[in-house]
């Protein structure tokens, strides 16, 4: 006699599963569990921001200055957070807080000798911009992003490339 067609596919239905099943046994290797994401809570500034350390989240500000800083997302918006709009290249007239160039550069007391910014993001890219140009322009600033920890170089009136996404740089030569 032979079986019916119905009943082959199941029995087949019914190998399948148990083979798809059996390899996701006990002999599976575990997954370890996921480090920390979070920092420690670091203290809002009062003045002059803190030095802390560099990790995720965080713009570091080095080179001609008097005061290396490394300043977090609340380091920041404890300092004077403006808003403005902008034009964005490629995007167009957009709504951003943050702070100041101007403000970043008397809380790192940048010395008389820097002639230009190199800012640096996450992915290595660098943008230079005189110091001459950056202090003729009143609204450039670190801006925050929709992403908790990291910043965007707002450069109004200045070339796209020196809007650099995901900042954690600032250095003064």
């Amino acid at each position: 006699m032979k079986p019916a067609p119905r009943v082959v596919l199941v029995v087949a239905a019914l190998v399948l599963a148990s083979l798809v099943l059996s390899a996701c046994g006990p002999n599976a290797t575990p997954i370890p569990p996921a480090p920390p994401t979070s920092l420690p809570p670091t203290s809002a500034p009062t003045s002059a921001p803190a030095v802390g350390s560099a990790g995720a989240g965080s713009l570091t500000i080095k080179g001609l200055v008097d005061k290396p800083l490394t300043l977090s997302e609340k380091d920041l918006h404890g300092m004077t957070v403006a808003a403005i709009t902008a034009e964005q290249p490629k995007v167009g007239s957009q709504n951003f807080t943050g702070v100041r160039f101007s403000d970043l550069m008397a809380a790192a007391s940048v010395q008389s000798a820097a002639a230009a910014l190199v800012m640096t993001g996450s992915d290595g890219y660098s943008a230079t911009i005189d110091l001459a140009t950056l202090k003729g322009c009143t609204d450039c600033m670190v801006a925050f992003t929709n992403t908790p920890g990291s910043f965007l170089a707002v450069m109004p009136n200045q070339p796209g490339k020196l809007w650099v996404k995901d900042l954690v740089t600032l250095e003064f030569k």
